[in-house]
């Protein structure tokens, strides 16, 4: 496989999350020999910088005719439908600001499990709906931008071409980290690392006022939540619900703009529902309500 260098290289414009990911990809081992699976692949920056790794790079987009990269052919792939990829057959996955398009995440999620290999990896961004700028927005109109309208179907839809009936919705299911991290959880998936972002001045200066606040009620409502949970094993409450009182209080999530994080394929999607399913019967049946 030929990769461009020196004056031939391609360069995509750097903004937002990019540099993040391509700094994230720049730092791994040569990766010849391993298998990518890039989705939303868009117009191939992130297949390109896998590709320099040595990676063998499958690209899937609902638009496959926006690839740029020479030499590089995407395939359709539709994120809301099973993936045209066999079970277990790559070593990692980028979903680079895609999973906030679509519907049914945790069916997405599932899919990644499904074609990942054990311990593979999943590189997983998005915007932020958890730090404090967009926190503070959500309880003025439920939008992440208090001078912007909440989505509608005036501007959910972001692209169509026009004779079919694919269609590449907005931002219409952002996502928080504490829901995120669930789907995650459910679909097998093990958090390795959550790197830092763009910081939001905003964010970083609400989020100094209200922290003491944040703080303090998220340990009241761990604390209290912990007691009516009692059935639940002392070990697995402080574990899951542990995490996320962490997660809660982090300074990414209060002043990072967007979500990245590395995931790893701890179970298959058999084994965690397996898992599911013995934790419902050791804690008596569904959970009681907390009011």
């Amino acid at each position: 496989m030929t990769v461009a260098t020196g004056a031939d290289a391609l360069e995509f414009a750097v903004t937002g999350i990019n540099r993040f990911v391509y700094d994230y990809i720049r730092s791994l081992p040569d990766l010849t020999g391993k298998v990518v699976l890039d989705i939303p692949a868009g117009d191939g920056r992130a297949s390109y910088e896998f590709q320099k790794k040595g990676a063998a790079i499958k690209p899937l987009d609902l638009f496959p005719e926006f690839m740029q990269v020479p030499g590089l052919t995407a395939e359709f792939g539709d994120m809301g439908e099973r993936l045209p990829l066999a079970d277990r057959s790559v070593d990692f996955v980028v979903c680079q600001e895609g999973i906030e398009h679509v519907p049914d995440q945790l069916g997405l999620l599932n899919e990644f499990n499904r074609v990942l290999k054990p311990g593979g990896k999943l590189l997983l961004t998005t915007p932020s709906m958890s730090h404090a700028r967009a926190r503070v927005s959500h309880m003025l109109f439920e939008t992440d931008l208090w001078r912007r309208m909440p989505p509608t179907e005036l501007d959910s839809v972001w692209f169509s071409d026009g004779h079919s009936d694919r269609i590449y919705f907005g931002h219409l299911f952002l996502v928080g980290v504490h829901h995120l991290q669930t789907l995650c959880s459910i679909a097998g998936f093990e958090t390795r690392e959550r790197l830092r972002t763009q910081i939001g001045w905003t964010s970083v200066l609400l989020g100094i006022v209200l922290y003491p606040l944040i703080a303090v009620m998220s340990l009241i409502t761990y604390r209290n939540y912990s007691r009516k949970k009692e059935q639940i094993p002392a070990e697995l409450r402080e574990r899951v619900w542990g995490e996320h009182v962490k997660l809660n209080l982090s300074f990414k999530t209060l002043f990072c703009k967007y979500i990245f994080w590395i995931l790893e394929k701890r179970w298959s999607g058999e084994e965690k529902r397996a898992e599911l399913v013995r934790r419902v019967d050791r804690t008596s049946g569904s959970l009681d309500s907390a009011e």
